[in-house]
């Protein structure tokens, strides 16, 4: 229902903005503002669990996104516009963090990755349903009422399941510092993951149109990458359960840099253009769900949730910084900027992920 949301939300405000005659700088910056308001919130979570329970602060977070969306429907003030995106943003952060501790904290480690990749494919699929939505709604006032809606849907989930919902979090002091240090390296392909969700979303079809393929077929392109995100994380959840989170998690940078590499020569391959953007997308975002195998691997309570707020903070920190930095390689190097400023990123987080791994062989732990 989140990811539902969240695929409504970016479009149908953009849109609504741009029908009202505002610039697109300016719809840029209001559609900043809910990752920001990830970024900068993130950190109270914890504090939040510690202080109310998990199960009131998913409850409070879900009621509060219907009704900070219900705001926008009654003022076309835009700063504050502004402000609702912002705590929108943070509404979201609260149930993204959450429900990943959740799931970690109750899978048990033979089906880890399968249940995490799960996870994230039930996500990638709300999000390619929130612009069909809009699409087949035929009315903003329609689609504004459906995102309302969708987060009170989860409320009943959360009721039903209630008891199912650990404590995620622990008396006594938890190690920060030594915890930040074990979770350096996977913040690094938290972040190049992040970066290439972000850019993706936004130059892909850009990419395409410069690169020479047909009008219409670089849409086509996001949607085939969306596709393989839905279908192909479950595979590699799969195969990272019988082989490792690592080894797994190294496969995923493999392919996120091949497929970065091989994207600039992809108007040659004719018809293995679809599968290789397909395979590009899913297993490279896969990532970050092998990222979160390996944390709930080695953590619980409270050092796995303050493990999950940080990659909800580097994942909000990409989503910000990624599409300046990948628009900066295009203005320099034309169109292939956007797959080599990928290929760079990706080839950082493979070699600090694969160096690291490899003298670390033993879990996280709490």
């Amino acid at each position: 229902m989140f990811g539902v949301t969240m695929g409504i939300t970016y479009p149908l405000l953009s849109r609504m903005l741009e029908q009202a005659g505002h610039s697109g700088t300016l719809i840029g910056f209001n559609g900043a503002m809910t990752p920001l308001g990830m970024i900068l919130t993130a950190a109270l979570i914890p504090a939040l669990v510690r202080r109310f329970g998990a199960w009131l602060v998913m409850l409070g977070a879900t009621v509060g996104s219907a009704g900070v969306l219900a705001l926008f429907a009654m003022t076309d003030v835009v700063a504050l516009w502004f402000l609702f995106r912002f705590v929108l943003g943070s509404f979201a952060v609260a149930m993204f963090i959450l429900s990943e501790t959740w799931i970690s904290e109750n899978a048990d480690g033979e089906h880890r990755g399968r249940l995490l990749t799960a996870y994230t494919s039930v996500l990638a699929l709300g999000f390619c349903v929130g612009p069909l939505v809009l699409s087949v709604s035929g009315s903003e006032a329609l689609t504004l009422a459906i995102a309302v809606a969708c987060p009170l849907v989860a409320v009943i989930p959360l009721c039903t399941e209630r008891s199912q919902i650990p404590a995620m979090w622990a008396s006594g002091r938890v190690p920060v510092g030594a915890l930040a240090r074990q979770l350096s390296v996977l913040m690094v392909a938290v972040l190049a993951v992040s970066v290439f969700d972000a850019v993706t979303l936004q130059f892909l079809p850009l990419y395409w149109d410069q690169a020479g393929l047909a009008e219409g077929q670089g849409e086509l392109a996001l949607t085939t990458l969306l596709i393989g995100q839905m279908t192909l994380q479950f595979p590699l959840g799969w195969l990272a359960d019988r082989i490792g989170g690592r080894s797994a998690l190294l496969l995923s940078l493999v392919v996120g840099t091949a497929g970065a590499l091989l994207l600039p020569v992809g108007t040659g391959l004719g018809g293995w253009l679809w599968p290789l953007i397909a395979v590009w997308g899913g297993v490279a975002f896969a990532g970050y769900p092998l990222v979160l195998n390996i944390l709930g691997a080695g953590l619980e309570g409270e050092s796995l949730l303050l493990g999950n707020t940080a990659f909800a903070v580097v994942w909000g920190i990409g989503g910000v910084v990624g599409p300046p930095y990948t628009g900066a390689a295009m203005d320099l190097w034309g169109a292939n900027g956007m797959p080599w400023s990928l290929a760079a990123l990706w080839v950082l987080a493979l070699i600090v992920t694969a160096t690291t791994l490899a003298l670390r062989r033993k879990p996280l732990r709490s």
